[in-house]
């Protein structure tokens, strides 16, 4: 699936204006122009997003839950280029802290508020990747600290890390107008049951894989979906394409409000450990520090972010 950013922008600018011709103003386009890309971005996500019978134009159920996608990945990729753009020497000392996508939005802002009052006249900067990349930032010093899931690759002596919370990774579908999810992992008869996946190359793709790899019992899956976005199978789970397996922290609300349910007994959940990862080698005086709290706060203590 090929989706060009600045469809992204074409299509939160007519979120916003509600206007073929405002928005194709707006992004220096002729309206036929400006028309084809956000057709382009529909093709490309398989929906129609925009409800062109309407005046002023409205989004879809499907445009409106695609809109959050839309909003977060043009975030996280112009947080990025300010990050690169801003890789100069500063008076204000900084910590560069790692963070995987699917973190990023979730815990880390947890994290990072509890550790502020600590961080007085220290600036945290985020670097937002995936986690194989986080994970190459930290190996190559380009970042002080990590905040992702598990990584064996981490197990070799030149790391150290500390536990900060077990999540669990839940298979998820619709939920239907009775309460029950429209999909059963454990039914005794089982159908065809559509999958949305993440790629197996990232950490989350492996250890589902793993798990659909030796199974509770057999099932009868179709892949209908791929992508390495925890947020974008949700979301797709909400439009009523099929199971995804994701982190009880991005479906906290969904489930709590009805609209998701976990559609499998315990068998089908994987516990997910969230670390703070550093290199062994010195750091500078401020990111000493803070390891030196995060210590004392969960190296005995075995607290989690939602009991500070």
């Amino acid at each position: 699936m090929n989706i060009e950013t600045k469809w992204l922008e074409d299509f939160l600018s007519l979120a916003q204006t509600q206007s073929f011709s405002k928005s194709a103003e707006e992004r220096f386009l002729t309206q036929p122009a400006f028309s084809r890309r956000i057709k382009a971005l529909e093709a490309a996500v398989g929906r129609e997003l925009i409800d062109r019978t309407r005046f002023p134009v409205q989004l879809t159920d499907e445009g409106t839950l695609f809109r959050i996608t839309a909003k977060n990945l043009v975030s996280q990729l112009n947080e990025s280029i300010e990050h690169l753009c801003s890789l100069k020497k500063s008076a204000t000392p900084v910590l560069n802290m790692a963070v995987s996508h699917t973190l990023s939005l979730s815990l880390f802002p947890a994290f990072a508020q509890s550790i502020k009052a600590d961080l007085e006249h220290v600036q945290i900067r985020q670097l937002v990747a995936n986690v194989d990349d986080s994970v190459h930032a930290l190996k190559n010093g380009l970042c002080d600290f990590l905040v992702a899931f598990d990584d064996f690759t981490l197990s070799n002596g030149l790391f150290s890390r500390l536990e900060l919370q077990t999540e669990s990774l839940v298979p998820v579908c619709y939920q239907d107008e009775e309460g029950l999810p429209i999909y059963d992992l454990d039914a005794k008869q089982q159908a065809e049951i559509p999958y949305l996946a993440y790629p197996e190359g990232i950490y989350l793709g492996r250890r589902v894989k793993g798990l659909l790899d030796d199974p509770p019992h057999k099932l009868n899956l179709r892949q209908m979906f791929e992508s390495p976005m925890a947020d974008s199978l949700k979301v797709m789970a909400l439009q009523r394409m099929g199971v995804a397996w994701v982190p009880t922290f991005a479906v906290t609300e969904e489930l709590k409000q009805g609209f998701l349910s976990i559609c499998g007994g315990a068998a089908w959940q994987l516990p997910l450990k969230v670390f703070v990862y550093r290199c062994n080698r010195i750091l500078s005086p401020e990111a000493e520090r803070l390891w030196g709290i995060l210590q004392l706060r969960y190296e005995d203590a075995g607290q989690s972010l939602d009991k500070i």
